[in-house]
């Protein structure tokens, strides 16, 4: 086929609509759920344990008729900190499960099961590297909801991520 006949072709063929805002959200809280699970496997097995306790005490004055009280509140956390090979640890498994899947596979756990895919621009597939750079800006997309706001300005539904990495998500053609 000549350079002209895919030139033609590929301006009859229209880009496949963008997914739908709720099937992204749902995807992004799959992949967040998945990543506090691997979280806590590693901050179990290799974290740093820490556990912090609050003592409250209130004490109150007696008057005429009332004698004075004393409350004490005591309050108790613990958890794990990743630091050093167990923060690295879990950036590594980051990376895999989601800049790495999407870029190889079109989407992240989430976005399978959901059956939405990130493409470029473009419309070809997402690559390791757009999909590292699309997941940069997650903070900054969740800076007050600012990527939703940014997804719902917009005619593919980009979030700030997506803009930057010139990709967005498209619902999945059954082949």
């Amino acid at each position: 086929m000549s350079d002209v006949q895919q030139s033609i072709l590929h301006d009859l063929i229209l880009p496949p609509p963008p997914a739908n805002i709720g099937k992204r959200i749902a995807a992004s809280l799959i992949d967040g759920v998945i990543l506090v699970m691997i979280f806590i496997v590693i901050g179990k097995l290799f974290g740093d344990p820490y556990e912090k306790t609050t003592v409250t005490t209130t004490v109150s004055t007696s008057t005429n008729s009332v004698p004075g009280t004393t409350s004490r509140n005591v309050e108790t956390s613990s958890g794990y900190q990743l630091t050093g090979w167990s923060a690295f640890g879990f950036m590594i498994c980051w990376f895999f499960v989601i800049p790495f899947m999407e870029g190889t596979t079109g989407g992240t756990i989430g976005k399978k099961l959901l059956r939405i895919k990130v493409i470029r621009q473009n419309g070809q597939p997402s690559t390791v590297g757009t999909s590292f750079v699309r997941h940069l800006f997650d903070c900054i997309d969740c800076f007050f909801l600012l990527g939703l706001i940014v997804a719902l300005t917009n005619v593919n539904r980009a979030r700030v991520g997506d803009l930057v990495a010139h990709t967005y998500v498209v619902d999945k053609i059954p082949t």
